[in-house]
């Protein structure tokens, strides 16, 4: 019985419900927190979108300096949705992950991760249909077409894309790359000049979303070329000018934006994987990884987001691996090769895989990661049209009995298709949250320092929120389980500033030892002397809980020997020799003089500096810095200081104009109102 043509998409869409539908109750993960509830931008909502168009995709998280961020990163098109989607349907909500509400709805966002993935399906089922209009099956539901869009839909390799929000960046890239594709075949088709006009728009909303969609001008010429009789070189000039229009301008507004930022390579190895390879260990580590892209194609598990040094090891060109990866690789070159002038399908699905994945491979330009699943979303069409091709194709070559054909090609379909599913339901679970993601994955992912130190911060986070809530046994708890994670991404990666921090603190809050935190600390500052966490927890502690001066001075010392640019640890000497029952002004002055060179418009580096030298009797340099402090803001103290300053010289007048000052800022000051009846008294007393 022949299918209604409307009856395919409503199973593509019930299908890809079926497969989807467990994430709707799903909160954030992962990188939804750069993207949506940490990210200014998408947080101000429609007011956000001019700032989204205008920085760097990560400047809503890091602030608008981030223009120099490693890599450079400009998919504004994901952006502007999660924006609209908080303004429209935005309410006050929180996560495991966060430590404050927001606003936000991710059921919303996961919903429409689905829908935009539904589309993009169609689009695709669509583009297939026109591609292979030539290929006549034996039965419409073992069609090239609908297999290739089935096995598409259910590959629980794309988990990592619609499970996650974050991932409507590529589904956003292959829907608008995939349509333009559909308007360059309808231009050859129909001659229709106005599917130029959609493809440049098309290309450039693919781009705007994602640069995959660059790869597109690869894609869709072969595409024409494999499917099409031969066509006039001149037509495919011309459909080629509004695609490379719309990807250049997508290029020049890249540029105007973020600059060239895609030329700043990281020191950090948890954004540069093969900083500690060598070029030829770099390689073949390269070659490694796109074997195991191959294996996850054909079996996806285990699946992990976590791909970050060393879950995959550095490895050299001697490793077995690597040399099968070469032959194998090197065998799909020859047939891909082979093929394009018999325009072969098996030469199409492998020129569609490696085309699609080239700028993400590493083969070309450092990504920041050895691999992640999302990197073949679009890849693995070429893999599914190859078998799809197999089961539509040449299986009824080996099965001259056509129910038997039927049966057998149903059956292989339905297991292969049963086997995705399952696979892609059990995994949606997986990305319910942060914490699910992490403490599930870091047993796939053991040899992760980004695993290990992730899943740590996360049972840190609960502590925190154990102890907030008074309990002390279940905050231990989840510290005594963060250890041991915290420790082991420090094993693999010494310098892992998140790791080392969180050890120090671990330390500190479960037994107070705050030498064995400033150990961890001051490691960390070896690495990075700039480290936010580390000097303001530092200051906090030393402010706040710890009494032991000579201890401090020894560790302010050594912060000033790792970081001499910061003026804190300079300023803080300062104090310790200001702020004790015998002060020492001339000592205090010294390194107050010192945190000034480095921060000369700091509000308490100038006050504290002009009391040390009243104290010494040194009123001209009180005043100055004094002064300077009075510039920066109105307060009664320094209003107060400049006042005795004068008063000790004798200028009873200007003393009283700033005494007056002062009083004006805090009139229930009684040491003002005495400064001020003195002052009085002494001009009265000369008059």
């Amino acid at each position: 019985m022949k299918l209604k043509s409307y009856t395919y998409q409503i199973i593509i869409v019930v299908f890809t419900f079926i497969l989807y539908n467990n994430t709707l109750g799903h909160q954030y993960a992962l990188d939804d927190k750069m993207t949506i509830w940490n990210n200014k931008f998408t947080q101000n909502g429609i007011n956000g979108i001019r700032d989204i168009l205008s920085y760097d995709s990560m400047a809503g998280m890091f602030g608008k300096e981030s223009r120099d961020l490693e890599g450079g990163r400009y998919r504004p098109l994901s952006l502007i949705t999660f924006a609209l989607e908080v303004e429209l349907f935005g309410k006050e909500t929180t996560d495991v992950a966060a430590r404050e509400s927001f606003i936000g709805n991710p059921m919303i966002s996961h919903l429409n991760n689905i829908l935009l993935y539904c589309i993009s399906l169609l689009i695709l089922f669509t583009v297939l249909k026109k591609l292979f209009r030539n290929y006549k099956p034996k039965y419409e539901f073992l069609s090239i077409p609908f297999i290739v869009t089935m096995l598409f839909a259910a590959h629980p390799l794309h988990t990592e894309v619609v499970a996650n929000i974050k991932g409507r960046d590529e589904i956003l890239a292959f829907l608008f790359s995939i349509a333009a594709l559909n308007s360059i075949i309808n231009y050859f088709d129909k001659n229709n000049k106005l599917e130029l006009v959609n493809s440049f728009i098309f290309i450039f909303l693919g781009a705007m979303s994602k640069e995959i969609s660059i790869t597109f001008l690869a894609v869709i010429p072969l595409s024409i070329y494999f499917f099409r009789d031969k066509q006039p070189l001149k037509k495919y000039a011309i459909s080629m000018i509004p695609l490379f229009s719309g990807v250049i301008l997508y290029l020049i507004i890249r540029n105007i934006v973020i600059g060239n930022a895609t030329s700043i390579e990281s020191a950090n190895l948890m954004n540069n994987p093969f900083l500690e390879a060598t070029k030829g260990q770099r390689y073949a580590t390269i070659a490694l990884t796109l074997l195991i892209y191959l294996k996850l194609l054909i079996f996806p598990h285990p699946l992990t987001w976590d791909y970050y040094p060393y879950h995959i090891s550095i490895v050299g060109w001697s490793n077995i691996w690597v040399i099968l990866s070469v032959l194998i690789h090197l065998g799909l070159a020859v047939v891909a090769i082979y093929g394009i002038k018999k325009k072969t399908v098996y030469s199409y699905g492998i020129i569609i895989y490696a085309a699609t994945l080239s700028i993400t491979s590493n083969v070309f330009f450092n990504i920041g990661a050895f691999m992640s699943e999302r990197f073949v979303y679009v890849s693995l069409l070429g893999f599914c049209i190859i078998i799809a091709y197999l089961l539509s194709e040449k299986l009824p070559g080996l099965m001259p009995d056509i129910k038997k054909y039927c049966t057998v090609g149903i059956t292989v379909c339905t297991i292969i298709l049963l086997t995705y599913s399952v696979k892609t339901i059990s995994r949606n679970k997986v990305w319910e949250n942060n914490l699910t993601l992490f403490s599930h994955d870091i047993k796939i992912s053991s040899n992760s320092a980004k695993g290990n130190s992730s899943y740590a911060s996360e049972l840190y986070k609960l502590s925190e929120d154990a102890e907030e809530a008074g309990d002390t046994i279940t905050r231990n708890k989840y510290l005594k389980e963060a250890l041991p994670y915290f420790e082991k991404a420090v094993e693999i990666y010494p310098a892992y500033d998140e790791s080392l921090v969180g050890l120090g603190n671990i330390y500190y809050r479960m037994y107070g030892d705050y030498h064995k935190m400033f150990e961890y600390y001051k490691k960390t500052l070896s690495y990075y002397p700039l480290q936010a966490d580390v000097w303001s927890n530092t200051i906090g502690v030393l402010t706040y809980n710890i009494d032991d001066p000579d201890y401090e001075k020894q560790l302010w010392l050594d912060y000033m020997e790792l970081s001499p640019s910061r003026y804190e640890s300079f300023f803080h000497m300062g104090n310790l020799y200001y702020f004790v029952s015998e002060p020492k002004p001339d000592s205090a002055i010294y390194y107050y003089e010192k945190a000034k060179k480095l921060n000369p418009s700091n509000f308490d580096v100038l006050y504290y500096l002009g009391i040390n030298y009243g104290n010494t009797g040194n009123f001209e340099n009180a005043r100055a810095n004094l002064l300077l402090a009075s510039g920066i803001k109105e307060d009664a103290e320094v209003y107060r200081y400049l006042g005795i300053s004068y008063g000790i010289e004798n200028d009873d007048i200007k003393a009283l104009e700033y005494f007056e000052k002062a009083y004006k800022l805090d009139p229930q000051n009684e040491q003002v109102k005495q400064n001020i009846m003195i002052a009085r008294q002494r001009i009265a007393s000369r008059d």
